[in-house]
Order: C-alpha cells, then structure tokens, then sequence
C-alpha cells in the first residue's frame, strides 16, 4: 500500500495498518523529506518517496492523505500512469471534486472517495495514532464505474482497520458535511476571535469554552482549501447561524427570558436526537448511487 501525505492521517493510517495487517509493505510519500525520514525510522514505512518519483505505481493500493488540491494533483498527474490493477482511495473531508477529477483522469472505475469521521485539531507524524481510524465511521462514494469488487476492495480495507465503511451519494455527503463539519470549524473560529478581541486568553477559558474552540487551533490551509468547495453550502449556514445570533441578541437585549429559554429547550431537544445522517444511511448500506 502506497501513503500519499504523512502528516496526522496518512500517519494514523500507516501506525494502523502495522497493527492490523503487520506483513503489508507500506511505501510512504510526501513533500517533506524529513518527515519521510522519521517515518522510516519509526517503522510506519518501509520505503519513502517524494512525489513524482513513482513509488505509488508499485502499490496495490494508494491512499492520498493529502491535502485535497495536492490530492487532485496527484488524480491529474500520476493516477492515469499507474497499473491498470491498482485502486486508489482517500482520506478528505470531500467526496464529489475527487470524484469527478477521477473520472476526468480516466481512473474513476478503481477509484472510491472515502471520507473517515476521524481527525483531530493538530497535524503532523507527530500526532498520529494507531487507533484513530478505531470505530470510526468512513462514508464512502464512487461513480458507477467502479465495480462490485473495486467496492469491496475498499470497503474491506477500512473495516480490516476498525473503521465502519457505509455508502452514500456523493454530493449529499459533501453538502452535509459542509453543515456538521465546516461550519463548526467556522463558528469555532469565530468564537476564538470574538474571545480575542475582548482580550480573553485560553487560559480563561472553562471547559465548554475550550470545547467550543478547540477546533480554532486546526490547519488554516486544509481548511481553506476545503472551504473553497463547500462554500455555497457553508456561507448558506453562516447566514442561518448569523439570523439565529442577531434574534438571540435582540431578545436578550428586550430581556425576553421566556423567548430565550423556548429557544434554548428546542436547540436541546434536537442535541438529544439521533444523527439524521447515519439514518438516511441505513436505508441503503450496500451501493451508492451515482453521483
């Protein structure tokens, strides 16, 4: 298996699969040589590579942990020229750009877009770990094209590491996941700021404070980049949170306490409710639809 980015994914991934299947080689590739070199050193690969010199091609299976442009790029650039058996998988938070970059490349018959419910707000080696992946949920989506054992392939792959595979379409996934993924990150962001500005320092914070922003310390460059496909979504859900903060403040300002705690009951009624997402997924576990 070929790990394309080794940061805190494609690291987690790697420590994984050493647990789980220990007499799989694995062939890591990434930017930093250093970071290649501590791989090494630690176990987690048994080759390094820097992109474009072809360590993928020798793989059964390449996983691009990668940010997802440099994930597109290597869709683009290196996925036409690997062997006809190899399939290919990934880690993003967004499925239906790499699908359709796979098919504009010709390799949408052994591609599945995966994304793993799993992470964390630090990057880096530095911050892998083997169980990660452990129980997580990992949605994933092809094009018709890719066939019942390509799927299964795939599917087979995650759960061999603890992970609960489940299909969907990809563009569902990707609008809801720019709703209970990157609006959090938003909001969390936001938050981080507002807390600045009135010159509050993490240390003031209690611990719903620190829940609340914890997710203001992840990679402003992963998100960015994942920001400029979700936006249509995402800015809809800033408008909606944006009317709900301006309807909050106007009743605190009134002290319209009943008002307030009407709203609060209702918004705790929903936290208490199951996960309208995996719901819609039980319907139908074995094949997605066509994007």
């Amino acid at each position: 298996m070929a790990v394309v980015g080794l940061g805190l994914m494609g690291g987690s991934l790697a420590r994984a699969l050493r647990s789980a299947q220990p007499g799989t080689r694995i062939l890591g590739v990434d930017l930093n040589s250093v970071t290649g070199t501590r791989a090494l050193n630690d176990g987690l690969v048994d080759r390094f590579g820097l992109p474009g010199e072809g360590l993928p091609s020798e793989a059964q299976l390449v996983v691009l942990s990668s940010p997802i442009r440099a994930a597109l790029q290597f869709l683009e650039e290196e996925a036409p020229h690997l062997p006809p058996e190899t399939l290919i998988t990934d880690v993003s938070s967004l499925n239906a750009p790499l699908l359709k970059r796979a098919e504009v490349a010709g390799v949408a018959q052994r591609y599945v877009s995966a994304h793993p419910m799993a992470g964390s707000e630090e990057s880096g080696l530095a911050h892998a770990r083997g169980d990660l992946y452990q129980d997580a949920t990992v949605w994933l989506s092809a094009y018709d094209a890719a066939g019942p054992e390509v799927r299964k392939g795939i599917s087979a792959f995650w759960t061999a590491l603890g992970a609960a595979p489940r299909w969907i379409e990809a563009g569902e996934h990707d609008r809801t996941m720019a709703w209970v993924s990157h609006l959090p990150q938003l909001l969390s962001s936001a938050l981080a700021g507002a807390l600045d500005s009135a010159g509050m320092t993490p240390a003031d914070l209690g611990p719903g404070g620190r829940d609340m922003t914890r997710l203001a310390g992840s990679s402003s460059r992963m998100w960015t980049e994942l920001l400029e496909f979700s936006a249509p979504v995402t800015g809809t859900g800033l408008t909606s949170v944006s009317r709900a903060l301006s309807a909050l403040a106007d009743l605190l300002a009134r002290r319209e306490m009943d008002r307030v705690q009407e709203f609060l009951e209702l918004t705790r009624s929903w936290a208490r409710a199951e996960d309208s997402l995996s719901a819609r997924a039980e319907a139908d576990q074995a094949e997605p639809s066509s994007p």
